[in-house]
């Protein structure tokens, strides 16, 4: 087992995903066909994700690599409050530090 490189793994497929979640939303108000690239880049982006995580897998327990994976929420918070301009709240902070929090505490 390789974590540290476990660890880049998530991290590449955590970003992937998250750019593929923002352009599913960004494309989930337009027409479903061909034409609509945004739905088309984020099922690409999420086929990139899901082969990096794949072979995280490979390289480390599923508990960290799942627990590790959860880290997507934050990029995707992130994404939604400078992209899409979306409000962040106190709560959602706080969530975002609790999941930090727990990320630590079991990797120790």
């Amino acid at each position: 087992m390789n974590i540290t490189l476990a660890l880049i793994l998530i991290f590449i497929s955590s970003i992937f995903g998250s750019f593929s979640t923002l352009l599913f939303k960004m494309g989930a108000g337009l027409p479903i066909n061909l034409k609509n690239y945004k739905l088309g880049g984020a099922v690409f982006l999420a086929g990139f994700s899901f082969l990096f995580y794949l072979y995280a897998l490979k390289q480390a327990p599923l508990t960290f690599i799942y627990l590790t994976a959860s880290i997507s929420y934050v990029w995707a918070i992130l994404l939604a409050k400078y992209v899409l301009k979306e409000e962040i709240n106190k709560h959602k902070i706080i969530g975002v530090v609790l999941l930090f929090i727990g990320i630590i505490i079991l990797h120790i």
